[in-house]
């Protein structure tokens, strides 16, 4: 079974609310370059066209039992080298977006300080968005339309539209930036 293959048959075949196959098939779907892994204990990814995912890319959906956690990916979006997506309740990952090697969003952080609840807060990243390498993106965040951010950053706050943001913590470096994918 191919690396495609096997990608949508754990995740149910599922993508964009269709069965593969009735659109085009797999090439125009996902591009995957080297190993893959998938972690899904309960959700589903939903893929848009033309998704490239570069070797050693780890995507977990681990929910809670009762909840069906998504994966979001638009239209054009490449994800780098050893880039691991997390998903407790939700991510969106928007169109013609790049994310780098080695970076990590998530929309959980794994503990538990007050009693048994995990808090998670979904995680959107807009469209047309530059996520350099070494960046780590936490829960909660929305990262707005055409921003970029800078290598090594921790966004753990909003990003507006149009922002170039930098450092740990993210802060705005320069606004109203436009880069061409």
């Amino acid at each position: 079974m191919g690396k495609v293959k096997y990608f949508f048959s754990i995740l149910r075949g599922e993508c964009m609310g269709h069965k593969l196959g009735v659109f085009g098939g797999f090439k125009k779907r996902l591009s995957v370059y080297g190993k893959l892994r998938v972690i899904r204990e309960s959700g589903k990814a939903e893929l848009g066209r033309y998704v490239k995912l570069y070797p050693n890319v780890k995507i977990s959906l681990c929910g809670e039992k009762d909840k069906l956690t998504t994966l979001k990916i638009g239209n054009n979006v490449a994800i780098g080298d050893r880039t691991e997506i997390h998903v407790g309740e939700y991510i969106e990952i928007g169109d013609n977006t790049l994310i780098s090697w080695d970076c990590c969003i998530m929309d959980r952080d794994y503990h538990k300080f007050d009693g048994d609840v995990e808090i998670k807060r979904p995680v959107k990243i807009g469209n047309k968005v530059w996520i350099g390498c070494n960046c780590l993106i936490m829960k909660g965040v929305t990262i707005g339309n055409g921003a970029v951010i800078a290598a090594g950053s921790v966004v753990t706050r909003d990003v507006p539209d149009g922002a170039l943001v930098g450092g740990n913590p993210a802060r705005i470096i320069r606004e109203n930036v436009t880069w061409q994918p």
